[in-house]
């Protein structure tokens, strides 16, 4: 079968199982030859930068998929959750929920929380030092962001990895093709997390006043204290969303990151040693390795895309970020890590209004965490084959073993 024919026959709900280990050699198929594939269901996936750029950019594009996630979902928490955050909101509510919580991932606050992540790497690379091989996502890149998060949102530490698997029932949903068992899982993670939210908020509520600085939580019960329009259900589905949103992402790309600098070992020696690559570096592996790979829009008039055709209203786009962060026609050698990387205008964290919120946390947990562990080893071994999740979504590791050495 020719690269046109595979293209043109891709189909993102029956992927084949070295997709989810090397998906570009996909995306270059369809960049190349397929730009604007319609997908079974109707939608149409776009693959090259200038188009996923043009979507995102077009601010009358909408995210709300009340429709499309009822019929996925059926009636049920899980549908509330995905219909109540501002990741599916459009504007003015969109802007409406973000202006509460923008100040807490201001540089001011992400600069403030830079101890804390570097004490939290300290203690991290103490942990598995002691151990002769271990998994590094289970035992280092999962409790980077996990700890982090628990602390922003004001939960207790020691529940991290609870609200992690409950959180993760809520996001695998979002996926093409699941299965009914997936989202009934999901549906009742929603309620058991909505359940455990309201107890802290409550708390919060329970005081006198107020440090709105402290936590999420106590942000989001101060600000509705203060006469902000925001429900109670906003404020539990914005705790779960901020939860999933800083976790998943990090975790992948501490852990598809380590990957990838041990198999190029004079990337790995950069960042161990070049000041300038803690600028840049992280980045760039954001860019390299794309953790949100797949994104959607709907579009409310029709739209003409750089790639030829007129898209009518009404279309659902599935934007490629992943695939547009290596189009060629925007980077230079588009498949190398290139830690010295510049003028890096990619979409790992999406664009427009929907820009993510955390990218600065994003970014300081990378070039804090990352260079402690590769600087605390002068040896790092992968000792069995890596395991990528079978997630189109979001790209990560299940299981990497690490064997390392002073």
């Amino acid at each position: 079968m020719t690269d046109r024919m595979a293209a043109q026959k891709f189909n993102l709900f029956d992927l084949p199982e070295d997709y989810y280990v090397s998906p570009q050699r996909y995306f270059a198929m369809l960049r190349e030859h397929d730009p604007v594939h319609e997908n079974a269901d109707g939608s149409v996936l776009l693959s090259r930068y200038a188009d996923v750029s043009k979507v995102w950019m077009d601010l009358s594009s909408s995210v709300d998929k009340t429709e499309m996630f009822t019929e996925k979902f059926g009636p049920g928490p899980l549908l509330e959750h995905h219909t109540h955050t501002m990741l599916f909101r459009d504007p003015p509510d969109h802007d409406r929920l973000r202006k509460i919580v923008n100040p807490f991932f201001s540089k001011k606050n992400v600069d403030r929380m830079e101890k804390f992540v570097a004490d939290l790497g300290d203690q991290l690379v103490e942990n598995v030092r002691k151990k002769e091989e271990f998994d590094y996502v289970k035992d280092f890149a999962f409790k980077v962001p996990m700890t982090v998060i628990a602390h922003i949102l004001g939960v207790p530490r020691e529940d991290a990895e609870r609200i992690h698997e409950i959180g993760m029932k809520i996001l695998f949903p979002l996926n093409p093709n699941v299965s009914d068992e997936v989202v009934r899982e999901g549906h009742e993670a929603v309620a058991e997390f909505k359940d455990y939210l309201l107890q802290h908020l409550e708390k919060r509520r329970a005081l006198a006043s107020l440090d709105p600085e402290a936590d999420i939580i106590s942000t989001l019960a101060q600000a509705q204290r203060d006469g902000s329009e925001i429900s109670d259900l906003e404020i539990l589905h914005m705790c779960i969303l901020l939860l999933n949103g800083g976790h998943e992402t990090t975790t992948n790309t501490l852990a598809v990151g380590l990957l990838s600098l041990v198999n190029d070992p004079e990337s790995l020696a950069m960042m161990r040693d070049d000041p300038e690559v803690g600028r840049t570096g992280p980045d760039e592996l954001i860019r390299f390795i794309t953790p949100i790979q797949l994104q959607g829009r709907r579009l409310t008039k029709p739209l003409e895309i750089p790639s030829g055709p007129v898209l009518p209203e009404g279309t659902e786009i599935i934007l490629c970020p992943a695939s547009a962060n290596r189009d060629p026609e925007k980077f230079d050698q588009p498949d190398r890590l290139n830690l010295h990387r510049k003028a890096n205008r990619h979409y790992a964290f999406g664009g427009g209004v929907h820009l993510c919120i955390g990218r600065l946390l994003a970014k300081m947990e990378i070039s804090t965490i990352l260079p402690k562990f590769l600087n605390a080893f002068s040896h790092i071994e992968i000792t069995r084959d890596p395991e990528f999740n079978r997630n189109a979504r979001f790209r990560g590791l299940k299981e990497l073993q690490v064997k390392v050495r002073e």
